[in-house]
């Protein structure tokens, strides 16, 4: 732990750093940079100058430079705003004494102006929108301008070079020599004989620098070591009160409950009760969440408080639209005669849905015959071709199976019939099957592992037989057969251990592969947590290689939240870079060791933006550019990437009402098309040869010598939204939280053109075809009648132009297109 002096980074060109944090404990110490603190949310405690503070909500506390502090949470949960500056932009090292505990009515406007720079400052810090370096220049500049006139009160001699340096290095050996020997006994005398200074010069030198008495620091520091023992160990509270130096069990309960309110017992039980020992990721059980989700998005909504005071400055940029930027401009050269290099659209193979039953609802259906005459999928996965409400297994009363394929047949009919071959995780347990009661999801499959394994076999070997009989070898030898979903999550998709899933997939693959060697089986539908967090992936492939396990596809899931472990649970949910996606492609093709099982196929058989199926960003704009984007960049990676779901007739827990509520589909209730659905139109124009490839787009050709040229202008959430504060975000705002782009400017310079040529150009973005921006503008009706369903679904899609080129030789054109846009230009030749 570091009790001393603090080096602070500037965060990239600016003399700056600035960050949003929740506090629990920070110790004494000092920097060299000016420390400007905004309360969020909650309250804390400051130890500054020698008193303390208690600051709420709202209020702004300036640390001038060298000034020993310390920050402690109390009761309440905090978030903070800190912003660290050079203390050069102050003329010769002012002193700043500058507390809003001091504010009064006639003086709130000098406070409100420092508040207003620092919400400037963290938008800009956020947005990143051009020219938001000197912008925050200025403003830091009219920052530090407000603090000398209206706050300054003489000169900072603690800041002078070398002034009273020999005292901070005294006071940065005695913190350490501390903080290594808080066990043993520690007295005031002690110091003072290691520093060579009398009792009486110590004991004033330390209390006027720090603000407290020596002992009342030096418990301090005790009861910090002990805290992290009691959640961390298992030792006795006894043997914890004497290792971190106190002289009694005794003595140790009266100063931790004179601190922390309860007693050093009651604050164990408490923690263990908070936060599982177990390493294993996050997600949560259904009955330990809320929403019945297995994963929970922890966020918060602080910077709400600060915003407020930037909506002041409106006035200041009244009439300018930031849109209206062109941000840059690619430059994209082609020549007609260049054929191009064969490559293979893995985005249209595998679509999915939630689970079986729902397949055999009409809107279902419906939804999924107008996406297959649209998009032609050859694959369909979802769960639960086994629960009970698909009544496929039950038994006499003693013991013997009963199988039943009527419901089953009923689906399977139904999506052969419409052109697609299933992708068939196996699972949920049959209650009849299931070892111990555990459930997920609203409609509680079973997660469980089979009490008896030889009966999970009996009835996957039985099932696929029936396959085969009713549908032919040729047939369902083109279906994928995958054995579970995310048996990774312990305790949440599988109750059992990893070593357990194991057995359990060597077993239904080897009863699969006996049936017919020819069918294809694999797994584990891996939780990207594990992938980034533990060894799982490794492991399992090591034991297929080992066994000689049967594997022909291995199959895992990636969305953009962090997978945060339990052991983090005060962690905010924080979305990963665009490059995440990618990065986990390749991350896990290192750890299953791809050269040594070549043949094998790797299936991104879930991904969308977020694992929450109530996320507002799923139905806007920004989900176009994001399916272009991810889709392009892992072309030559997978066999297929499976976006999660095609329809919100979805029922992982209880529908909500709203009509566009941040569902996974691809289409809402209602059967209206999202921006995602037509990225996955404008992707299946693409021609089947890559002629070139670069930042936002792509161009392809044909054998009728056509070209295709799909443009994007993908726009990643700002840093505040990807740090876990969701300021903004509404149902009915919900762009406030991307970064600030502006246009692109997109150059094309076609050569070698020959003759007649159709031009076609498909345009969608927030103003073309959005139907989330659509039903913004139509006025948010909260339960839309007929007409305006209608309505609706005449405005959604891209707009469509064309355009003939007569005896074309060279085609020229610049295109802008604005953030989440994406535009399509074909073309065709004409005869």
């Amino acid at each position: 732990m570091r009790y001393h002096y603090e080096f602070i980074e500037h965060q990239e060109d600016l003399p700056i750093r600035l960050f949003v944090n929740s506090v629990a404990h920070i110790p004494f110490h000092w920097h060299k940079e000016i420390e400007i603190i905004y309360v969020l949310q909650g309250t804390i405690t400051i130890y500054l100058d020698q008193r303390p503070y208690t600051l709420k909500q709202d209020d702004i506390i300036v640390v001038n430079s060298m000034s020993i502090h310390q920050i402690e949470r109390t009761s309440q949960d905090n978030v903070l705003l800190t912003l660290q500056f050079n203390p050069d932009l102050l003329d010769n090292h002012t002193f700043v004494e500058c507390n809003s505990l001091n504010q009064t009515p006639d003086d709130r406007g000098r406070y409100d102006r420092i508040r207003r720079c620092l919400a400037e400052l963290a938008w800009e810090a956020s947005k990143k929108a051009p020219g938001c370096r000197h912008y925050s220049m200025g403003v830091l500049q009219l920052l530090a301008g407000h603090l000398l006139r209206y706050f300054s009160t003489g000169m900072n001699e603690a800041s002078l070079e070398n002034n009273k340096a020999y005292d901070y290095k005294r006071l940065n050996r005695v913190l350490q020599f501390v903080d290594r020997n808080y066990g043993q006994k520690i007295t005031l005398q002690t110091i003072a004989d290691e520093e060579h200074l009398s009792l009486h010069y110590f004991s004033h030198f330390f209390s006027d620098k720090i603000g407290i008495p020596f002992q009342k620091y030096l418990t301090s520091v005790r009861l910090e070591k002990a805290v992290a023992e009691l959640t961390e160990s298992d030792k006795s509270i006894t043997q914890i009160a004497l290792d971190c130096g106190f002289a009694n069990v005794k003595l140790f309960n009266k100063y931790f409950k004179e601190k922390y309110d309860c007693t050093p017992s009651a604050f164990r039980d408490a923690a263990i009760t908070e936060t599982p020992i177990s390493p294993a990721r996050k997600p949560l059980t259904y009955a330990e969440s809320s929403s019945g989700d297995y994963y929970e998005t922890d966020t918060i909504q602080a910077m709400e408080s600060l915003y407020r005071y930037l909506e002041r400055s409106e006035e200041d940029t009244a009439g300018f639209d930031r849109r209206s930027i062109v941000h840059d401009r690619i430059d994209i050269r082609i020549h007609a005669d260049h054929s191009g290099l064969p490559y293979e659209p893995h985005w249209n193979r595998v679509t999915t849905a939630g689970r079986a039953a729902e397949g055999l609802r009409a809107d279902w259906q419906g939804q999924l015959l107008d996406l297959q005459r649209r998009l032609a999928f050859t694959h369909i996965r979802f769960h639960g071709i086994f629960n009970d409400e698909m009544m496929v297994y039950s038994e006499t009363e003693d013991g013997q199976p009963i199988y039943n394929w009527s419901y089953v047949d009923k689906l399977y009919d139904f999506l052969l019939q419409a052109g697609l071959h299933p992708f068939v995780e196996l699972g949920f347990m049959p209650t009849p099957l299931r070892r111990s009661n555990e459930t997920i999801f609203w409609w509680k499959g079973n997660i469980s592992p089979p009490a008896v394994q030889s009966k999970w076999d009996a009835l996957v070997r039985e099932f696929v037989r029936h396959c085969l009989n009713r549908y032919g070898l040729d047939e369902v030898k083109k279906w994928y057969f995958e054995v579970w979903n995310e048996p990774d999550l312990a305790g949440v998709c599988w109750a059992g251990t990893k070593e357990q899933y194991f057995e359990f997939y060597n077993s239904t693959a080897r009863t699969i592969k006996s049936v017919s060697a020819e069918l294809r089986v694999g797994g584990p539908a891996l939780g990207y947590g594990s992938l980034w967090n533990d060894s799982w992936a490794k492991d399992f492939m090591a034991y297929c290689r080992d066994g000689n396990v049967p594997i022909d596809f291995f199959s895992f899931h990636v969305y953009s939240e962090y997978p945060n472990l339990k052991e983090e649970a005060n962690r905010l949910t924080e979305i990963m870079p665009p490059s995440f996606y990618l990065d986990s492609v390749e991350r896990l093709r290192a750890q299953i060791g791809k050269n040594e099982a070549p043949g094998l196929e790797l299936h991104m058989t879930e991904w969308n933006f977020s694992l929450y199926d109530r996320n507002l960003i799923h139905d806007t704009m920004f989900m176009g550019p994001f399916v272009i984007h991810h889709a392009l960049r892992t072309i030559g990676t997978l066999t297929s990437i499976a976006f999660w779901s095609f329809t919100d007739v979805f029922e992982e827990s209880q529908a909500p009402q709203p009509l566009f509520y941040g569902g996974f589909g691809l289409m809402n209730r209602n059967g209206l098309k999202k921006p995602s659905f037509y990225a996955f139109e404008l992707l299946a124009k693409l021609g089947k040869r890559l002629v070139a490839r670069g930042d936002g787009y792509i161009v392809t050709s044909r054998n009728d010598g056509s070209l295709q040229l799909l443009m994007y202008h993908y726009t990643h959430v700002d840093q505040l939204f990807a740090s876990g504060d969701w300021s903004g975000l509404t149902e009915t705002s919900r762009y406030t939280i991307f970064e600030e782009r502006g246009n692109r400017a997109y150059h094309l310079k076609l050569d070698g053109l020959k003759g007649n040529y159709k031009l076609t150009s498909y345009r969608l973005d927030r103003e073309h075809g959005s139907v989330f921006d659509e039903w913004i503008r139509l006025g948010k009706p909260a339960c839309p009648s007929e007409e305006e369903i209608a309505y609706l679904r005449n405005k959604s899609g891209p707009e469509l132009r064309t355009e003939q080129l007569t005896d074309a030789q060279s085609y020229e054109q610049t295109f802008i297109i604005p953030s989440h846009g994406v535009l399509l230009i074909t073309l065709d030749k004409q005869f």
